[in-house]
């Protein structure tokens, strides 16, 4: 993460905003349900990186906020890292 700028309110605002969100809630042609991970977990894996790297600019800012707990960024860090190994980061 160290390798990537901080992003401001206004650029994480922004990029949210561009995307679809609608895409991920339940009748979306991104949402995934429990008999997907069986039947197409490729396609699974495909629509969790989707909004993994929807919502990953609002992971990074948290990092940011003074009075989050240094055990709370850990946990955060943790799943960045493990998402960015499994999606790539953009």
């Amino acid at each position: 993460m160290g390798d990537q700028k901080q992003l401001t309110f206004e650029e994480i605002d922004a990029h949210i905003k561009r995307a679809n969100l609608a895409d991920f809630e339940p009748g979306g042609k991104m949402h995934v349900t429990r008999e997907m991970v069986s039947a197409a977990p490729s396609d699974v894996i495909t629509r969790v990186c989707a909004i993994y790297h929807t919502i990953r600019p609002i992971l990074q800012g948290l990092l940011l906020i003074p009075f989050i707990p240094s055990s709370w960024k850990t946990a955060i860090k943790a799943f960045i890292s493990l998402m960015d190994n499994l999606c790539g980061k953009q």
